[in-house]
């Protein structure tokens, strides 16, 4: 367990230069997305998952696609990581003990001798957090000043992701991603064929629930299409397009 030190966020346009520099696809993480790799399992998340987040840090670690977040990620680990994982290891003596009586029950009912095995003394949590921790060691953060006045007018008129809780946080990493990809665009050559994904797992602001299957905002959609921006909501999407 560590805190995000060391690591001096980029201008949008210092990040640029280095994509520029050395072409290759991208991936930009929610503030809260890294988190979540160490809740995972609390989150529908199951081995399979778990084996993609293995591949995308492999990819990261050996340098072949670009891993970046905005600066306020710094902020939202920094504050959150111990609350997240003293929940995950609280869940975990909870998993341990529902699943104890339920097998106490099943051998009562049954007669049979199954065993149950604690849960929170196997590392899993301290191994969750070195994925996370190995990821964001390849990780930019960009700065998101310039996008400031863009994410308030987002939120004066409602937009997604604003147009239920009017988070700030979240017009602002949604409108650096724009604006990185406005950028890369801007230099872009005819063979250039690079991907540019968004992922998060934030459901409530930048996900359309009353739609079937649920979807990012179709007004989310129509924004990353006109800077080929990838919107993903979960592992499977994103280990398709890298």
């Amino acid at each position: 367990m560590s805190k995000i030190s060391g690591k001096s966020a980029l201008s949008v346009d210092d990040f640029v230069a280095i994509y520029n520099a050395n072409k290759k696809n991208i991936l930009f993480w929610d503030t809260c997305s890294l988190l979540e790799i160490i809740r995972f399992l609390y989150r529908n998340g199951n081995v399979n998952d778990y084996k993609i987040l293995n591949e995308i840090n492999a990819l990261i670690q050996s340098d072949s696609f670009y891993s970046i977040a905005s600066a306020l990620t710094i902020k939202e680990w920094n504050d959150n990581e111990e609350l997240v994982i003293n929940s995950v290891k609280d869940s975990l003596i909870q998993t341990t003990d529902f699943h104890f009586n339920t097998i106490n029950v099943i051998n009562e009912i049954n007669a049979t001798i199954y065993e149950s095995e604690s849960l929170h003394d196997k590392n899993l949590v301290n191994d969750l957090v070195k994925l996370a921790e190995s990821i964001i060691s390849k990780t930019y953060f960009v700065e998101t000043d310039e996008v400031a006045n863009k994410s308030l007018e987002r939120i004066a008129f409602r937009r997604p992701p604003a147009n239920k809780k009017n988070e700030f946080k979240d017009c602002v990493v949604w409108e650096t991603m724009i604006l990185v990809s406005e950028r890369i665009n801007a230099t872009k050559e005819a063979a250039d064929n690079y991907k540019k994904i968004f992922y998060t797992v934030n459901t409530d602001d930048f996900i359309d629930k009353s739609r079937m299957p649920k979807t990012f905002h179709g007004a989310l959609i129509a924004e990353a299409s006109v800077v080929d921006l990838i919107c993903c909501q979960n592992l499977k999407e994103i280990k398709n397009f890298l």
